[in-house]
């Protein structure tokens, strides 16, 4: 059963359709009607129908704009374009829109229930084909050489020099144009249900599914390149302008879970690294997207994580020669005491057992002291307010090597407190950022959702989620209930028209900001007006 919404200003014709066609027997839910763009661009995030059938001319926001709209945020959704207008314009801009059909008014309901047929079939097929196990047990016989997987896992986890780099990627046939650069992992958190009864293989071509369509989006859409590591990981490089590639790597990367999700039924997370300006520092993006997979024991899986929301610090991480130093911080990353002594043990264990002199031993705990203090520097915090002024010599005073572990497990413990309320304070600074941020440009009408992100240097889907937690809005109702609040006072206070208020309150159309206003007030703007005047003591 596939879900549709129907997009048209006129009530009998959105009358018509919904009484008028067998939905359940086509194949489809008839998941809502709407009366013109906006109304429907609003609710496809919590629809997400799989089609769209709309009118082009309409109030507000027309077919055209909500097709562009949809074909940007959307790419799975299939639109149809239903009019009146027989004008090839239209259907000009309707096919560079990619719309899936382009039909004429008025509508005949066997006509329109013959179409809906061969819409369903067309849809059926394409979802056999992403779902086809036996297809796709093809394509994994027929994979891309191992030879181009190995250069691409080496140029991202590896310092190459650029000559190099460039060498390999002209033998392969691959690009990365530049003049910015910015590494993505993906990894799965936990598989779907097994189709066969062979769960080894079903793993393996679901892992393939999830590859294919992470191609389909970065590689062939994008340009990016996409390969699979080692651990079984899949890694993503891409390159753009400076001021676009971030906020284009986190669209695509929410499209590729929702996809992966959809079609192969698999729950994955995905790290993104920094930006960085220079080829050769793609492996540094590449670590720094392997660390925000980490925080997946903090924040859940299925997520979006970029490092830069989570580590407010300007600086790299460093690299690390010893091994305890590197399973320690990861440890400290998933935010469980027990796991770091667990990580504390070994190395106890490990130093019992080495014969090492005391010196080195003392160097061993210094080292993991060291890595420590970097941890919370690095974050962007202060690292006396944890470890006070001279914890070297805190710990230069311990006898045993247990004595050691102990120290340092309740140092752990205590910057695992500590970050955990530092990045609540600062979220909760960075809300007050962009509620104050909203309130001083509510009256843009251009005003959006990115405009505050940038202003606090923080993802879409992460403000999103932290800011629905602050304030139990989201983004369009905070926003819509400032303008209705001050569009009240000027209505009350001053004798402005209506057309002047919409303007000052962020709508360039007044007919629009009346409709808004009635549904939010339960009163058109006059009726409003009115009642505050009789209320008012004369």
């Amino acid at each position: 059963m596939y879900k549709l919404i129907i997009v048209d200003d006129e009530d009998e014709v959105r009358e018509g359709i919904r009484q008028r066609i067998d939905w359940k027997a086509l194949g489809f839910e008839l998941a809502g009607d709407f009366e013109h763009g906006r109304d429907a661009l609003d609710a496809l995030e919590s629809l997400q129908p799989d089609v769209v059938i709309t009118d082009i001319c309409m109030p507000f926001m027309d077919g055209l704009e909500l097709t562009r709209r949809i074909a940007e945020q959307y790419r799975d959704m299939k639109v149809v374009i239903v009019t009146g207008y027989e004008d090839f314009d239209y259907a000009k801009q309707a096919i560079q829109l990619k719309v899936k059909d382009y039909l004429l008014k008025p509508i005949n309901a066997g006509e329109f229930s013959d179409f809906l047929t061969k819409l369903r079939q067309e849809l059926d097929e394409e979802r056999a084909k992403k779902e086809d196990f036996t297809a796709l047990r093809l394509q994994l016989n027929q994979s891309m050489p191992l030879l181009r997987e190995r250069f691409l896992e080496r140029l991202a986890t590896s310092r190459l020099k650029r000559e190099d780099i460039l060498s390999k990627l002209s033998y392969f046939q691959l690009t990365l144009p530049g003049p910015a650069y910015m590494s993505l992992v993906c990894d799965i958190d936990e598989f779907g249900l097994a189709p066969s009864g062979n769960p080894d293989l079903d793993k393996e071509l679901l892992r393939f599914a999830a590859f294919n369509i992470l191609q389909e989006i970065f590689e062939k859409e994008q340009g990016g390149l996409v390969f699979r590591t080692r651990d079984d990981k899949y890694g993503i490089l891409l390159s753009g302008a400076p001021d676009e590639i971030g906020l284009r790597a986190q669209r695509l990367a929410d499209h590729a879970r929702q996809s992966i999700a959809k079609y192969a039924k698999v729950c994955i997370s995905i790290g993104l690294g920094r930006v960085c300006t220079d080829l050769e520092l793609l492996s540094s993006s590449f670590e720094e997207a392997l660390s925000a997979l980490d925080y997946r024991f903090l924040l859940g899986t299925s997520r979006i994580i970029s490092l830069g929301d989570l580590e407010y610090g300007q600086g790299r991480s460093s690299v690390r020669s010893c091994d305890w130093e590197k399973k320690l911080l990861a440890a400290m990353k998933t935010g469980h005491t027990s796991v770091v002594t667990t990580v504390l043990s070994g190395w106890t264990e490990e130093m019992k057992g080495s014969a090492r002199s005391v010196a080195g031993c003392y160097g061993s705990v210094n080292k993991l002291l060291a890595g420590l203090m970097n941890l919370v520097t690095e974050t962007g915090f202060d690292e006396t307010e944890v470890f006070g002024p001279n914890p070297f010599a805190e710990l230069a005073g311990v006898k045993t090597i247990d004595d050691a572990r102990d120290r340092l497990e309740e140092t752990c413990r205590r910057i695992i407190a500590y970050l955990s309320e530092k990045r609540t304070d600062v979220a909760k600074t960075q809300m007050a950022q962009a509620e104050a941020y909203i309130r001083d440009n509510y009256a843009d009408e251009n005003f959006a959702l990115n405009h505050v992100c940038s202003h606090i240097f923080m993802s879409i889907s992460y403000f999103s989620s932290l800011f629905k937690q602050h304030t139990g809005e989201t983004f369009i109702e905070y926003l819509t209930r400032i303008r209705m609040d001050k569009a009240k006072e000027l209505l009350t206070m001053t004798p402005l028209k209506t057309y002047e208020i919409a303007e000052r309150v962020g709508y360039g159309d007044p007919q629009y900001f009346s409709v808004i206003f009635k549904r939010v007030c339960g009163m058109s703007p006059k009726e409003y007006r009115s009642l505050m005047k009789g209320s008012t003591p004369a």
